[in-house]
């Protein structure tokens, strides 16, 4: 839908990687995007045909920005394209990231990991990133997406991602007792974020549904203790809440399969699978480095298992404490 004359100019998508897994971090990213007058809705696969796909795209010029379970399959073509969604949103929102520091590094300072290297295999990552891309194709890509962006109005004002690693998610369960509970810790300062720097000018904010969870007005209600929240909608597919107080507005939509609705979440879910993806490698070769031929995982509760077996002589030399190693939920 192009601009219009009702709702917001700022529209935003959050979506994360790595709910499921036994091992490696969870990672939520998220984009930020303006309007130069207000719409309900935007189709930002429509204002930027030129430079964005949301299928495969058959030109090797177009960002292909979808789930990134559809982006990213593990064969080394689909990672180049994850990659390059990833860094040329990155670029747009001007972050030209070339370390896991810049990645660990990209939300605001409220919303940073605490710790700088959480655990060892994180210390080579954050010197430097993968990047499968040529450089010469990134700048394509960025200039693409600058154009598509001048000749639209629309612009990248943000995109993020939170990695919170293994021993973080593990300690936060040990104080909730509840995965739920732990999960919405890391993705309400988020919302409150985006509240607080963009709520002046009315932001929309788009959520890819929580697990199970299909009710959001009482943890609304906890996280903006000061403002009316207005429950629009909650039914089997949609959940929708205004939010609104002292000079701001925000419409919170959560719905499963976000990211195929809305390019923020897209673009969300792409950054929260590359910065999941690059530690998962950086975990791999570290643990390699240890013992040789050591088969790599992706950290999914079934291989990691078959990991977990195969890598004892690497785990007895490296004594990694299991906390920063295994998810307890």
């Amino acid at each position: 839908m192009r601009p219009t004359q009702d709702g917001p100019r700022i529209h935003a998508g959050i979506d994360e990687a790595g709910l499921g897994p036994m091992l490696g971090p969870l990672c939520i990213g998220w984009c930020v995007t303006s309007s130069p007058s207000q719409a309900k809705d935007l189709n930002h696969w429509d204002l930027w045909p030129s430079a964005v796909s949301q299928e495969h795209p058959r030109k090797s010029g177009l960002l292909y920005v979808a789930d990134s379970k559809r982006v990213f399959d593990g064969s080394p073509s689909s990672r180049a394209r994850l990659t390059a969604t990833a860094l040329s949103f990155l670029r747009a929102a001007g972050n030209p990231a070339v370390s896991g520091r810049d990645l660990f590094h990209s939300p605001a300072p409220p919303l940073r990991p605490r710790e700088e290297a959480p655990a060892p295999w994180f210390s080579s990552w954050l010197q430097t990133l993968p990047n499968e891309v040529p450089e010469q194709q990134l700048k394509l890509h960025a200039a693409a997406l600058e154009a598509a962006m001048e000749s639209s109005a629309c612009r990248v004002l943000e995109a993020a991602v939170r990695i919170a690693p293994a021993g973080e998610l593990n300690a936060s369960f040990e104080r909730t007792q509840n995965k739920a509970v732990s999960t919405w810790a890391l993705v309400a300062p988020i919302l409150t974020h985006l509240w607080q720097t963009y709520g002046q000018q009315q932001v929309a904010v788009v959520l890819d549904r929580q697990g199970g969870r299909r009710h959001y007005g009482g943890l609304l209600a906890q996280e903006f203790p000061f403002c009316e929240i207005t429950t629009l909608i909650e039914s089997r597919d949609l959940a929708q809440y205004r939010i609104c107080g002292d000079k701001r507005r925000m419409l919170l939509t959560v719905r499963p399969k976000a990211e195929d609705s809305s390019l923020p979440v897209a673009v969300g879910s792409c950054l929260a699978k590359y910065a999941r993806e690059s530690v998962m490698g950086a975990f791999n070769r570290w643990f390699a480095d240890l013992q040789e031929e050591l088969k790599p995982t992706a950290g999914y509760v079934t291989d990691a298992r078959r990991w977990l077996l195969d890598a004892r002589p690497a785990l007895a030399k490296a004594k990694v404490p299991t906390e920063l190693l295994i998810r307890t939920r």
